[in-house]
């Protein structure tokens, strides 16, 4: 590679944000960061697949209430939004994205995080406010390079906050009031 490129490359974040699929299409090569929020979209555009070299998907505030097994296909992808949709759980093929240093999922329905979380061992950020989420795996303290885990807006016990301080020492960690809550388990 050369520098030029290695120049671009190390500086994706400011590239141009497409919004408009069907332009991106035209040059997919060039397409690093793609914003389809508001799309109304149930399941994902297969057509997806074709941006090899993705950075930054965002696919906030549609109605998806799952992902196509491809989407971990996205190996170059750092940065993921999947926020204000109908998830209702971390899909596994999200924990084959090696590079992944974000991921937004919050405003959803998700009931726990994955007990190999961990895989994702390049996670910088984890973004998971108003969702259900009950179920925290020791997983969680082997991500190594998160910083910042952001669960507001979550119904959790002073316990069940507790066991996550616990689980990530010095990471920033975002709760709301411990709620007076009973769970079933």
């Amino acid at each position: 590679m050369d520098t030029v490129q290695a120049q671009l490359e190390s500086s994706w974040d400011t590239a141009r944000v497409w919004t408009d699929l069907d332009q991106a299409l035209m040059r997919p090569e060039r397409v690093w960061r793609l914003d389809l929020t508001k799309q109304k979209w149930k399941d994902i555009d297969h057509r997806l697949r074709r941006f090899r070299g993705l950075k930054e998907l965002v696919l906030d505030k549609n109605k998806l209430d799952s992902l196509p097994p491809w989407i971990g296909e996205f190996q170059t992808l750092e940065r993921l939004s999947i926020q204000g949709n109908q998830l209702t759980r971390i899909p596994q093929e999200l924990l084959s994205l090696g590079n992944l240093r974000e991921l937004d999922l919050s405003d959803n329905l998700i009931e726990g995080i994955p007990e190999d979380i961990d895989a994702l061992a390049r996670l910088e950020r984890l973004l998971l406010w108003s969702n259900v989420i009950g179920h925290f795996p020791p997983s969680l303290s082997r991500l190594d390079s998160l910083t910042e885990l952001d669960l507001l807006n979550n119904e959790m016990s002073f316990d069940e906050q507790t066991w996550v301080k616990e689980l990530l020492p010095g990471r920033t960690l975002h709760f709301s009031p411990p709620c007076r809550c009973d769970f079933d388990d």
